[in-house]
């Protein structure tokens, strides 16, 4: 049985919120547990939908130019 730390390291997974470290040492995790990797599976599914099932926002007009003045400074 998978253990609530592990599900909720499946989630940051899923959704790339594991630092490069934490990634690494997950995707062996999954290497090493079929039941693991079926979970993370089943979350991607999940999260794909959710996501497609969002409608786009559109960024206010002033956001462009308000991030191109930033990146200009020195």
């Amino acid at each position: 049985m998978m253990d609530e730390r592990m599900e909720e390291q499946a989630s940051l997974h899923v959704l790339g919120a594991l630092s490069p470290a934490e990634a690494y040492a997950f995707k062996n995790a999954m290497k090493a547990d079929p039941k693991l990797k079926a979970f993370v599976a089943r979350l991607s599914t999940a999260t794909g939908a959710l996501a497609g099932a969002l409608p786009l926002a559109e960024p206010p007009p002033q956001l462009r130019a308000k991030i191109l003045a930033q990146l200009a400074q020195p």
